[in-house]
């Protein structure tokens, strides 16, 4: 049931895509004010309609027809994605993402990318195991159109993935140094 309602929730809001978003201020490859923007372009109608009230908070220019389609030979929607899909950061520093689209999304740091907690998205994005972390993400995980999420401090040296729980093609690559 959980899955359920997550899923209704998170179909609920996606929109547009901005340009420019992401890190900010590289200093010898690094980002000074690690930042992720959470994009996507879901068009209201279509997506509430299908999906129910409440779903897109944004008028996007994907319908639902047109999301299904691309997943369904792509294995992914392109404009649902994290922008950067990579970046550097220090020891210490976190990393602020920001939702700027219309549905929920997460940002959840995983061992190994995978599959989020809506099976139908998992099967048609070609990543039928959910992931565990997926698996055990709270409701309140759910990053809703606008609003922010901090990640907590990069303890060790190494590389860490990021991946949306409900479009699970949505990932970033954070590799931590020094």
């Amino acid at each position: 049931m959980r899955h359920a309602h997550i899923a209704i929730a998170i179909m609920i809001s996606s929109s547009l895509v901005v340009a420019g978003c992401g890190s900010s201020d590289d200093v010898n490859g690094v980002t000074v004010n690690p930042t992720v923007s959470m994009l996507d372009q879901c068009d209201s109608a279509s997506f509430n309609a299908g999906l129910g009230a409440g779903t897109c908070t944004r008028a996007g220019g994907i319908t639902l027809s047109q999301f299904n389609s691309e997943l369904a030979a792509n294995h992914s929607v392109a404009e649902w994605m994290f922008s950067p899909t990579a970046l550097t950061i220090h020891v210490g520093q976190s990393i602020q993402a920001t939702n700027m689209g219309g549905e929920g999304h997460t940002f959840t740091r995983v061992a190994e990318f995978g599959g989020g907690i809506v099976p139908a998205l998992n099967s048609g994005s070609g990543n039928p195991v959910e992931t565990s972390e997926c698996a055990q993400l709270p409701s309140s995980a759910i990053v809703h159109p606008g609003a922010t999420f901090t990640t907590d401090a990069a303890t060790t040296v190494g590389v860490q993935h990021y991946q949306c729980c409900i479009h699970p093609w949505m990932r970033a690559t954070v590799t931590v140094v020094q």
